[in-house]
This record gives structure tokens, sequence and C-alpha cells, in this order.
């Protein structure tokens, strides 16, 4: 069962913080690129299947020990709920025409939902965890009545779905026994990849060469978003607490917004300059209140 220490901030986790905080925040815009040319469910698979296989081929000629049966199966099990329910959907929803901000806007919901979740285990925040999440809630929700991000109801439905599926994958990996390092994060995306591909035959997605452009937007997600970001989350939800962990779905949504309107075609408001720091103090407060906290 994984072990609940006190969380520290040693370099690996101010990196891992950095990663998922600044990796996952251009993921949106990648994933939007990445569909321009390429159905989700294909470029997903893609992108897991090569992730998964560059991991588990590193790990084997690096002698690290296999997982148990016990381990594995509960690792495709994490990694469905977070890269299928999770991720999956939110992929589905920026291909029906959802903003990459708004997406990561939405996904700002998580850290609240992994700490009602926690409640399963009666494990609750304390109290100035609860002030930074709301915090940043605030900030959010500025970000969120801007007129410039726009989506259709039946995308932006399916991003709640993904907060749920993502908020308590990430609740349950914290407490079952899963493969030590990056053998959780090879056999989640491992699982992810499978089920895609799956999916990609079912729903009979319409494949047709993609362009450049869509190409290095899966190469950057294969890579950076996949194993550099997943594994620095990875390590995060085993050894820092919950709301230190999912604290980058405060910062995501500014990262994403920004992205949005300098290198895409989305267009926001001055509610950004209003939402940016309300979501830094927020992180802030959660960052600080979160330094000896079990996880």
């Amino acid at each position: 069962m994984p072990s609940s220490t006190p969380a520290t901030f040693n370099r690996t986790v101010v990196l891992s913080l950095a990663a998922v905080w600044v990796i996952w925040g251009s993921t949106y815009l990648a994933i939007k690129i990445g569909l321009e040319t390429m159905p989700p469910f294909l470029m997903q698979g893609i992108r897991f299947t090569v992730a998964s296989t560059v991991m588990l081929s590193v790990l084997k000629a690096k002698k690290v020990a296999w997982p148990s049966r016990v381990q594995i199966r509960n690792a495709s099990l994490i990694g469905v709920l977070l890269l299928i329910g999770g991720l999956g959907m939110v992929t589905v929803a920026e291909d029906r025409g959802v903003d990459s901000g708004l997406v990561a806007t939405i996904i700002a919901i998580q850290p609240m939902l992994m700490s009602l979740w926690g409640g399963l285990w009666k494990t609750w925040p304390i109290r100035m965890q609860w002030v930074g999440m709301l915090i940043g809630m605030a900030g959010v929700l500025v970000l969120v009545s801007d007129n410039g991000l726009s989506g259709t109801w039946s995308g932006t439905s399916l991003v709640f779905v993904a907060c749920l599926s993502w908020s308590f994958g990430s609740a349950l990996s914290r407490r079952i026994d899963m493969p030590s390092g990056f053998m959780a994060t090879a056999f989640e995306m491992a699982a992810a990849a499978i089920v895609y591909l799956m999916l990609t035959l079912i729903t009979h997605e319409d494949i047709q060469m993609p362009s450049m452009r869509s190409s290095l937007a899966v190469v950057y997600l294969i890579f950076i978003g996949s194993i550099v970001a997943f594994t620095a989350f990875t390590y995060l939800i085993s050894h820092v607490s919950g709301p230190l962990a999912m604290s980058y779905a405060y910062v995501n949504p500014a990262i994403a917004v920004l992205l949005g309107v300098v290198l895409s075609d989305e267009h926001v408001s001055t509610n950004m300059a209003i939402a940016l720091p309300i979501i830094l103090v927020g992180v802030a407060i959660v960052t600080n209140s979160s330094r000896g906290v079990e996880s």
C-alpha cells in the first residue's frame, strides 16, 4: 500500500510542481492542434502507445523489478480513470469545439473534487487548504465569466465528467497497491493506449494523413505532456498532500488561456489580468499550508 509520508519541499517536488503547472497548461492547446487533422481516440492512442513503449523499454533495459499482477491491475484501473475517463473526455470536448482555455478553467474544480473523494477515507483538507482552494476557485470564476471563452453544452458537460473521473482516480491511486516509480506511469499509459485504440476501431474514426502541425503537437504530447508531466504528477500524488498535488488545476487555466490567445484564435478580455493574481494567491496559500501535511 502507498505510504503516507510528510510532504517535503525537496528539489524533486519543486521540479514536479513546475512541470505539471506549466506543461499541462500547454497541453490543452497541443490537443486542439492535434485534433485539426487527427481523430481524438486515435491521436491519444498513438500518444500513449509510443509513450508507454518508450518508458517500459527503458525500465526493462535498466532491469527495474516488474510489478505484481495486482499492481498491474491497479495501475491499469487508474490509467483508465485518469486517461480515458479524464483526458479522453477532455479530448472529445475539444473536438466538439470547446475552447482550450474553457476546458482548463472547468478542470480547476478538480482539487475540491479530490478533497471530497478523500472524505470517503476520512481524510479532509486542513482549514487553510480550503481557504486557498476557495480563493483559487474565485479567480477561476472570474476567468470563466469572460465572454471570449466558448464551447458547446455537450462538450462542456464532458469536461465535468472528466473532472469526476480524474479526481476519483487520483484519490483512489493513493490508497491501493500501485507499482513504484515510473512503472506506475508506464502501465497506466499502456492500459489507456489499449482502450484508446479499441475505441478507434469501435467508433470507426475517420483516419487521414495528419498535417505536420498536428504531428508535431502529438510529438510534444508524447514526450513532454506524457512522459515528463504525467510522471511528475504520479510522483506528486504519492509524495505530497492532495491539495498540493492538484494545485496545477488553478495555474493551468491562466497558462491555457494565455497560450490560446497568443498562439490560436481564442480571444479573452481583461478578466485574465484580474483572475491571474487571484489564482496565484490561492495556489500560494495551498502550497504554504501543505508544508508538513501528510499525504
